[in-house]
């Protein structure tokens, strides 16, 4: 029986579970490898932006989300042990336990973009960004500026520290190492909810099928919060896709009308 020799998942495990107990158990364990994301083809970009421009008016961004997903370095993953003390010792001695949301369900309320540090279940530690699909114009009077410039600088090197191999799983050739084999890589998946009401352009969902070739998914939104949509009862979606790379999602956002995410 096949086996990780380093923390004991055998292969009936991983079969089962779908989850690694190590970050070992990527060397132990035979799994569907990611291929590599070819770039969308500009001729598709301008067929899709075509259709948006067509659609705007029945079409409204609602959020958008990134999420990093870390599990700690030579440790037992969650599968097998969720680790609390030695991620927050870890948050601790980088000076970050102070933005640890203890409930995973919490969000920061009261500003846009939203911030969301906590333990994963899944993984060990996952931090999320939410905005909301209405436009920033540049930043509200009355604001503090020196309170909101630290928390902007906070917020770089939050995500510096998420990006130091020395203390998250690793694996050379693959990323990092999340619990589930489809999140290889970058740990990151981007998403965004887009409503859309009669009369949108009929060629918008068979068009957005082509590009699951590239990573990009698009379906009904199940797991939205209605009252955080306002007014808007019509059709809601989620585009998402995992570890895309950033020449792509800039690409994307800017058909979107969108600046960027993380």
């Amino acid at each position: 029986m096949m086996f990780c020799r380093f923390c004991g998942t055998t292969e009936s495990q991983f079969r089962i579970s779908g989850k690694f107990g190590c970050e070992h158990c990527v060397s132990q364990f035979s799994f569907p490898k990611k291929k590599k994301t070819t770039s969308i083809p500009k001729s598709l970009l301008e067929e899709i932006e075509g259709i948006l421009t067509k659609s705007e008016p029945y079409t409204r961004i609602l959020s958008f989300r990134t999420r990093l997903t870390r599990n700690l370095k030579q440790n037992l993953f969650p599968f097998y042990d969720p680790k609390v003390d030695g991620v927050k010792r870890l948050l601790a001695e980088n000076g970050f336990l102070d933005l640890l949301v203890e409930n995973e369900n919490s969000f920061l309320m009261g500003d846009d973009p939203l911030f969301r540090l906590y333990l994963g279940g899944e993984d060990h530690l996952r931090f999320e960004v939410l905005r909301s699909g209405r436009r920033q114009e540049g930043i509200e009077r009355g604001t503090d500026l020196s309170q909101e410039n630290a928390k902007r600088k906070k917020f770089r090197s939050l995500l510096r520290f998420l990006y130091q191999k020395q203390f998250w799983a690793f694996a050379k050739g693959m990323g990092y190492i999340a619990s589930c084999p489809t999140n290889l890589g970058m740990g990151r998946r981007d998403s965004l909810l887009l409503g859309i009401e009669a009369g949108v352009d009929p060629r918008f969902f068979s068009l957005f099928e082509k590009l699951s070739e590239f990573g990009i998914e698009i379906a009904p939104s199940t797991d939205h919060r209605r009252e955080s949509l306002g007014k808007f009862r019509g059709l809601v979606v989620k585009i998402s896709w995992k570890n895309a790379y950033a020449v792509q999602k800039r690409q994307f956002y800017k058909i979107l009308g969108l600046r960027g995410s993380l």
